[in-house]
């Protein structure tokens, strides 16, 4: 048992709840939040450590982002999302080779310190399937399926099947395989339909891409524009395989993360208990040229959360850069009101996107805890924001109630 005295402890509730000089009791799971004495009392035997500038919250879940990329640096391309896409095809070998464990490790450790607990790792091809397994993060592992070549439909079934099975003789309390249909321009109805089978049998949450790019939604819409063109060079036939709303209509009952839905135009045809639109503030800046309706979302009850995608279109896996890109990009919101939507969408409603019961300071959740220091000084009114602009990365992460070490990258190994 371990009892954590902070100068401030956010809880992360649907009031927004700060605590000034309380304390949080902690095993694999929150035990007590209270004043410290008394919890020192009730729980004896535990060790008990003070912090008297720091700020104690839920870790960050990010719950989008692609380790197999994250060797790139210089390789793609920006600005355009086809040319981006035709850059990804192209170095795509190169960039996976070069993914060895010892970079993924690396950016699952940057992660970490920047106090996020759990992840989303987007597998394409089982490249990262050993170091998340082994990593002491709390990880949801999507194996993903596309293809839309009908002649190679069943092998590209079976690729997925093998994958799926090789990522579940690895399930452990820390890990949890899990599903991803790519897209609509790029999975067949008769694999996303495999797949999100296997997810309602085996009570799955299953993650999407959807309405990234404009050239995506004219294509799905009117079955025109940029991708018509760009489909054209790998099947002279091509046409789209579904609208917006049959894609949608295709994980109904199935808690899906609906990632990047920047040329969304309407929110309300999301299941608001199911389905999470996962925001990727940088990737779609840098690929789409727009960002999500945030506001829209939000008017209408949408779960959002927040992601870093993965470096292949972003510069930085550190969470809390997200974040701030976030505060400068939603430029109509005021960035106190921001930030506290923010700090909900990266815990309890990125918890609740991903079937986690965490996510929140609260008795009886999983002990997945951050801790920042130098807030000595801070307001009390003002600490999301503060929190936001001024921490560069954690001095604690606990899953689980247990301690990850940050020092080195080799030592985020089990």
């Amino acid at each position: 048992m371990i009892i954590v005295k902070p100068k401030f402890t956010i809880l992360c509730d649907e009031n927004f709840t700060v605590l000034e000089d309380a304390a949080v009791a902690f095993d694999e799971r929150i035990q007590a939040v209270g004043e410290a004495e008394e919890l020192r009392k009730r729980y004896g035997g535990a060790q008990f450590f003070e912090y008297p500038d720091a700020v104690l919250a839920p870790a960050f879940i990010n719950p989008h982002v692609h380790l197999e990329f994250s060797a790139n640096k210089t390789s793609l391309v920006y600005g355009d999302f086809l040319e981006w896409l035709s850059s990804v095809i192209s170095s795509r070998g190169a960039l996976s080779q070069a993914a060895n464990d010892t970079v993924i490790a690396s950016a699952i450790k940057t992660m970490q310190r920047s106090g996020v607990a759990s992840f989303g790792a987007v597998s394409s091809f089982g490249g990262d399937l050993d170091v998340c397994a082994n990593c002491s993060g709390r990880v949801m592992f999507f194996n993903e399926i596309l293809g839309t070549n009908e002649a190679a439909l069943e092998q590209s079934l079976s690729n997925f099947t093998a994958r799926f099975e090789a990522s579940l003789e690895r399930k452990s309390p820390l890990f949890t395989p899990v599903v991803s249909v790519h897209s609509p321009y790029s999975t067949h109805p008769d694999l996303a339909a495999a797949a999100l089978n296997l997810a309602r049998e085996q009570d799955l949450v299953v993650s999407t891409h959807f309405m990234e790019s404009e050239y995506e939604k004219s294509w799905l819409e009117q079955g025109a524009g940029g991708f018509k063109e760009w489909l054209a060079k790998f099947n002279p036939a091509a046409r789209p395989l579904y609208t917006p709303s049959s894609f949608v209509a295709m994980f109904a009952g199935v808690r899906t993360l609906f990632t990047h839905c920047v040329w969304v135009d309407d929110f309300s045809g999301f299941d608001r208990e199911l389905h999470s639109l996962t925001h990727c503030a940088v990737s779609n800046r840098l690929l789409s040229k727009r960002t999500l309706n945030l506001r829209a979302a939000l008017d209408v009850g949408a779960n959002i959360n927040i992601g870093t995608d993965g470096l292949s279109s972003n510069i930085s896996l550190n969470f809390l850069d997200e974040l701030r890109a976030n505060l400068l990009i939603h430029a109509d919101f005021d960035p106190l009101e921001l930030a506290k939507i923010l700090l909900l969408a990266s815990t309890k409603n990125a918890a609740k996107a991903l079937n986690l019961d965490a996510g929140e300071i609260k008795t009886g959740k999983l002990a997945d805890l951050a801790l920042y220091g130098g807030f000595a000084d801070a307001d009390a009114a003002q600490l999301p924001l503060m929190l936001i602009l001024h921490a560069k990365g954690c001095e604690k992460l606990f899953v689980g109630g247990a301690e990850v070490n940050l020092s080195d990258w080799a030592e985020i190994w089990v």
